[in-house]
């Protein structure tokens, strides 16, 4: 293979939740096996991913167009079919300077449409699950595409029914952790880390501890901002943490969470629709803290019951309570244990260097003259 490759990468956000830093990793595994390629990126806008990305990139190109948004879609359907159409163009004209394209997630639509009239390799990641008639919409799409997909989970592959490669996220220990398996005699912290939003679930636990109708032990911290124009979401919750008996804190979205998971006992997922892959609990996992979680998506590849965490029934309030009441009542030996547990599986299958590898590997495969080149002499 061409040292001098020319390679686009698209990601649909600027920030640094979950698939964004699955972006960041992408790009690395990239630029690592082929550290002379071209290796453009294109992003809907300036933020906080853009300064991860720069020591791996030849120029970041912004382009808000393309991009399915579901509020700008209800807002003003004609102009965003329009815009749409449009960034289809511009990618069809963009592409041909290229011999790999990697689109990231499938709501970078114009892209992925585009991907159809190119002779360059395509590959397109797939990291939603959404309902079963958007997800039809999307199969239609992926399949006009003619792209290699890849999902994050096989609960995402099975979703779409399409063949791809599963590779599950990866990602790293923070390097200042001096300790990653936890002992903790009293068990009382509990964190929600992620986007806000309907799905998530952060709403559906305030609502099941405000009509549990007493109080348990319990410090819930939630942590994450919403998408522009959602701003409500975050005034609900904020409505409902004032009615809980419990004591409930809600900050911001944070571009380095660490203090968080340090700060819980356990990392609640309590995603009430499935969850594609469930990023939050391998980081948890990595900082050897054990997980709560709704039993559905890639969660459930992921959160082993009663070894590396809890799990209950999505959207199951009852449920929900009483597993969280179960968790909070391990004994120290068995928490010490499942946090190494927890640790010991973050180690086996889900670091960094696993999913750049595997990344690499699929989207940019040593061939027979790489090996040679790269044996020992």
């Amino acid at each position: 293979m061409n040292e001098r490759l020319n390679i686009l990468m698209i990601h649909q956000g600027a920030e640094l939740y979950g698939s964004d830093r699955s972006f960041v990793s992408a790009v690395c595994a990239l630029r690592e096996r082929h550290p002379f390629a071209i290796i453009d990126v294109v992003l809907p806008k300036p933020g906080p991913i853009v300064g991860q990305l720069q020591p791996y990139v030849t120029q970041i190109i912004f382009k808000p167009r393309g991009i399915l948004r579901k509020m700008e879609l209800k807002a003003s359907p004609w102009r965003t079919l329009q815009s749409i159409a449009s960034a289809w163009l511009e990618y069809r004209r963009m592409f041909r300077a290229y011999d790999i394209c990697y689109v990231n997630t499938i709501v970078c639509i114009s892209a992925i449409a585009a991907l159809r009239s190119q002779k360059s390799a395509a590959y397109v990641h797939v990291r939603e699950i959404p309902s079963s008639l958007v997800c039809r919409v999307f199969r239609v799409l992926l399949r006009f595409s003619r792209a290699r997909l890849i999902y994050n989970s096989a609960a995402t592959g099975v979703a779409f029914g399409l063949p791809g490669t599963v590779i599950h996220n990866g990602v790293d220990a923070p390097s200042r952790v001096q300790s990653i398996v936890r002992r903790c005699s009293r068990l009382t912290r509990v964190a929600v880390l992620g986007r806000v939003n309907p799905w998530k679930g952060q709403q559906f636990v305030l609502d099941a501890l405000t009509a549990l109708g007493h109080s348990i032990p319990i410090h819930l911290r939630i942590v994450g901002d919403v998408y522009p124009g959602y701003e409500s979401l975050l005034e609900k919750l904020r409505e409902t943490a004032a009615s809980c008996r419990q004591a409930v804190e809600i900050e911001g979205f944070t571009d380095d969470p660490t203090a968080h998971f340090e700060w819980a006992d356990f990392v609640l997922v309590p995603s009430i629709q499935p969850e594609p892959f469930g990023r939050v609990a391998i980081e948890s996992f990595a900082m050897g803290c054990p997980v709560i979680a709704a039993a559905a998506g890639g969660l459930r590849e992921i959160v082993v019951e009663g070894v590396t965490g809890f799990l209950f029934a999505p959207g199951n309030a009852t449920e929900f309570i009483r597993t969280l009441e179960r968790a909070l009542a391990t004994t120290p030996d068995n928490y010490t244990a499942m946090s190494t547990a927890a640790c010991e599986d973050y180690q086996r299958r889900f670091t960094v260097q696993s999913y750049m590898r595997a990344i690499s590997d699929v989207v940019l495969p040593i061939t027979h003259a790489e090996k040679t080149t790269n044996l020992p002499k």
